[in-house]
């Protein structure tokens, strides 16, 4: 029997592996069951590995359901800083760029499944203080994201914002929120959920020309 580094690492790979199929697949039992409905047994059947496999990379459901959540997020926080610079250089308004942006962080509106996850881990975090503390660290990076995205829109398009930017990252957050809410007690044939986005970019941004004020920049 081989031993020594080559063995150990191919072990490493082989368990990261594991671990990245089963925070793949978790989203769509956990959207379908909830995470105190689903059971260890479909999660793993779902990530095709044994229960073995579960208890060697994950604590319980939850610490799965953190994990994935925390991965989902650092992935659009990502891709948000690919694409914006592509849709500032497509000719798109600043208003297109801003619901770009949302649906970006939102993994687009179409697909509801991690909306209803991150609902599941919301009530999970009112029993929860560990749980809500995970999850206000996740929330933070997203508004940190839309402050960065705003800025280089409002810098791009030379406007100055008339609240703190950080509050109307989280304005849009929340309303857009509220849309995908809609959405999951409405059905794919519900109002247009991102109307709402580019009235709201336009009510707190004005022309930096118009009184000398610097260019946007975070505050």
């Amino acid at each position: 029997m081989s031993t020594g580094p080559g063995r150990d690492e191919g072990a490493k790979r082989s368990r990261t592996a594991t671990r990245r199929r089963l925070l793949e697949t978790a989203a769509g039992v956990f959207a379908e069951r909830g995470i105190e409905g689903a059971s260890v047994g479909e999660l793993c059947a779902a990530a095709g590995f044994s229960r073995g496999a579960f208890y060697s990379n994950f604590d319980s459901k939850t610490d799965l359901a953190l994990a994935m959540y925390e991965d989902h997020v650092e992935q659009l926080v990502s891709r948000l800083g690919e694409q914006l610079e592509r849709w500032l250089t497509a000719g798109a308004s600043a208003e297109e760029v801003v619901v770009r942006i949302l649906e970006g962080l939102s993994d687009h509106t179409s697909d509801t499944t991690w909306h209803t996850v991150r609902l599941e881990l919301l009530l999970t975090a009112r029993r929860s203080p560990a749980v809500r503390e995970v999850l206000a660290g996740h929330r933070d990076a997203l508004v940190d994201a839309v402050v960065d995205a705003l800025t280089r829109v409002a810098r791009r398009q030379r406007l100055r914002f008339t609240v703190e930017v950080a509050d109307l990252a989280r304005m849009l957050l929340a309303t857009y929120d509220g849309a995908l809410n809609a959405r999951l007690a409405d059905g794919p044939e519900g109002a247009a959920e991102h109307d709402v986005a580019p009235a709201i970019w336009l009510a707190f941004t004005r022309p930096e020309e118009a009184d000398g004020t610097p260019p946007a920049g975070r505050r």
